[in-house]
């Protein structure tokens, strides 16, 4: 019960230590016209014996305490005593003191028992049949009274730690109780709740909450008041609508589900379990409602485990924060909950759910018909004639990658598909390619009737990529996509978004040239005055800088070469499927004069093998310094572990092969965006799938003159 229900004064005794070093135990009575001034409470009733014996009983089941009414024989002050009642079937009841209490009832004049459960107090009075100095047993009175003594219930806390930031200090403690408008804290540092809280009261105040060590809360308080006489001290969380992300106009649609799904999650104060009916949900959050009186979410909460659970029992593990509480009419208050982190197959049933619910044409699943899929490609014209003529050989190696992909590989690879039954058409995937760089590939459609299923599945694509970024369990830094610069959609939507965000550091396209070469049956080896080696970290600061000496753009950051961890490609290995990337450098007389970055993959794992590529990065592209023929004879060396006979080849810059007279066939251009500039200008990027032929044709004019880049 708190302490703060009650006004009165202090023991005064000699015994007053005694009471203090069982504070947790004893509190002052503050309250003594309890029953004789009902106008104190918002309401006062009469209640029957047997519903306090309930009462009585209920905390019996769950090893609770009550309070015991008593007056100190030697100073005739009153004090609420702590104990734990037994059962209770016939009236009779027999109290006893907590184990760790150095208490006794010798000293005290037992009157009356109370029962707080946060928001309404019981009070019945008793008559003692008999007492030891540990335990009594007492007759209750046939009638007693509930006083609801507060507009929102309390809860009690225990095993929570406190930490408040207040100035230049720091102060520790525990949480004693809750509502979504206080918590109150037990301070273990006396000095400054006797002398130093009032100076701070103006001061911006942090509280950050903790259950074994992991944060539970965090946000702004006031102080509300101070109670020296048991060091606690009570603040008010400030209920400011934490904004995350910008004010969009475009945003994914919040649905309303029926049935509709529930939050279940075992509350990081109290530790026990609750469940509420959702409302609406996105992939980024989702809000429900409950009792204004009974709220039990503070804003700055934070839940590690949350369950969404649909009908059917499907549940969804997530981790949450409450942003903000706004009431309602009648007695609810709404809460606003933002999805912190999921893991990539918990996101994508998730986003599958929703956008099935908003768009039945629209899928995200693990389990796509791989038959019906193959058909889309060729139909699409996706798989060209002349593609089809480098797959062919191997099409039974192609169709066992994608088997894998498309059935046993969530946790790294998803696809979105519009689909009409099982006839597709509109598909997108994306695939974990680097540690933190998720690429983007496949993107094709055909037109459904007369929907223009192309921006059907940019629109899907973008709103599955709108909550997915943000998931830090996901590890999508960058996001990138390759694609031809002579294809005017794909020219048009990432060569614009990168326009929208014009700045190489969120966003850039770097344009590679591309051709296969056919290897030696012998190895030529690496000529004498010249070596290749594994980049150590001192090489890869310099591939960094002959990267920038042609672009100031994202594609070194992208790979993740610092990254010393081999988590993601044991994760394709433990499916059966294979990917590597590793980065060499080329010297001669201790000047590097190449790079290598030898990306290794199944065939098919991307349709022009640009995940199963050597690219080669050149800092000086003038061939003099780099003769064509010696770098034939490096890359027999580095092709031997491709154990083809043809190896794809990229090249940066792709002047360096018109300089040394090289034909290629083609050029691919890599657009990599940093994932964490998104939101500020989702709604522009957005705004770019509203599709409008007169915008498309000028952009295209724009490009063809140079006008664009």
């Amino acid at each position: 019960m708190s302490a703060d229900v009650f006004s009165g004064k202090l023991c005064s005794i000699k015994d007053r230590e005694d009471i203090h070093e069982n504070s947790q135990y004893v509190i002052p009575f503050r309250r003594s016209d309890l029953k004789r001034s009902p106008r104190s409470f918002f309401k006062t009733r009469r209640i029957k014996q047997k519903s306090f014996i309930n009462a009585l009983n209920f905390r019996n089941f769950i090893n609770d305490h009550i309070y015991v009414q008593a007056v100190h024989t030697c100073s005739k002050e009153k004090f609420l005593i702590m104990a734990y009642p037994g059962t209770c079937s016939n009236g009779r009841v027999t109290m006893t003191l907590p184990e760790q209490s150095l208490l006794s009832f010798d000293n005290y004049i037992l009157e009356a028992l109370l029962i707080d459960n946060g928001m309404t107090v019981m009070v019945m009075d008793m008559d003692l049949l008999s007492v030891s100095d540990r335990s009594f047993c007492a007759e209750l009175h046939q009638f007693g009274f509930a006083y609801h003594s507060r507009r929102e219930r309390r809860f009690p806390c225990r095993m929570v730690d406190a930490v408040i930031r207040a100035g230049d200090g720091e102060y520790s403690g525990t949480l004693d109780e809750f509502n979504a408008s206080s918590l109150r804290i037990n301070l273990k540092d006396k000095q400054w709740v006797e002398h130093d809280a009032a100076q701070t009261s103006s001061q911006p105040i942090v509280i950050e909450l903790f259950r074994g060590g992991e944060t539970i809360f965090s946000g702004p308080t006031k102080l509300v008041r101070v109670e020296k006489h048991s060091h606690a001290v009570v603040f008010s969380p400030l209920n400011i609508e934490q904004k995350k992300y910008n004010e969009r106009k475009f945003r994914n649609t919040r649905l309303a589900l029926a049935p509709a799904p529930q939050a279940m999650f075992v509350h990081p104060f109290t530790n026990k379990s609750a469940m509420y009916d959702i409302c609406d949900i996105t992939t980024s959050g989702f809000s429900f409602l409950m009792e204004s009186d009974y709220a039990i979410i503070v804003p700055g909460m934070i839940f590690p485990k949350l369950q969404v659970v649909f009908a059917g029992g499907l549940s969804l593990e997530c981790s949450a924060q409450a942003l903000y509480l706004k009431k309602q009419q009648g007695n609810l208050t709404k809460v606003g909950f933002l999805i912190t982190d999921m893991d990539p197959v918990t996101y994508t049933r998730l986003f599958n759910i929703l956008t099935r619910a908003d768009d039945p044409h629209s899928l995200a699943s693990s389990k796509v018909p791989i038959d019906a899929l193959w058909e889309f490609f060729f139909r699409s014209g996706f798989i060209y004639p002349d593609k089809y003529l480098c797959l062919s050989n191997n099409k039974e190696r192609f169709k066992n990658t994608y088997e894998k992909l498309y059935h046993d590989c969530p946790e790294i690879f998803s696809s979105l598909t519009y689909q009409r039954n099982d006839l597709i058409y509109g598909h997108v995937s994306i695939v974990k390619a680097y540690p933190f760089a998720w690429m983007v590939q496949h993107l094709a459609a055909l037109p459904m009737g007369n929907k223009r299923t192309g921006l059907f599945i940019l629109k899907q694509m973008l709103n599955y990529l709108d909550g997915f970024h943000r998931m830090p369990s996901i590890g999508m830094k960058y996001l990138m996509f390759n694609y031809r610069p002579d294809n005017k959609f794909p020219n048009y939507f990432f060569g614009g978004v990168c326009t929208i965000l014009n700045a190489p550091y969120m966003c850039s396209v770097d344009e590679f040239a591309y051709l296969t070469h056919r290897l030696p049956e012998e190895e030529n080896g690496v000529p004498d005055g010249w070596s290749i080696k594994a980049c150590n970290q001192e090489d890869l600061v310099a591939l960094h800088e002959a990267y920038h000496r042609h672009s100031p753009g994202l594609m070194i950051d992208s790979f993740g070469l610092e990254v010393d961890d081999n988590a993601l490609w044991d994760s394709f290995e433990s499916r059966g499927l294979k990917r590597r990337c590793a980065s060499y450098v080329l010297t001669r007389d201790k000047r590097r004069v190449c790079f290598f970055i030898v990306d290794q993959s199944d065939q098919g794992l991307n349709m022009s093998d640009l995940l199963n590529s050597i690219k080669v990065i050149i800092p000086d592209p003038d061939p003099q310094y780099l003769p064509w023929r010696i770098l034939l004879d490096v890359l027999s060396c580095l092709g031997k572990e491709y154990g083809a006979e043809d190896i794809v080849l990229q090249v940066f810059p792709s002047s360096y092969l018109d300089k040394a007279g090289v034909h290629y066939p083609k050029k691919y251009c890599l657009w990599i965006a940093k994932t964490s500039y998104f939101d500020p200008y989702y709604d522009a990027i957005r705004g770019m799938t509203h599709f409008s032929v007169l915008k498309y044709f000028k952009s295209y004019v724009e490009t063809r003159l140079g006008l664009r880049k």
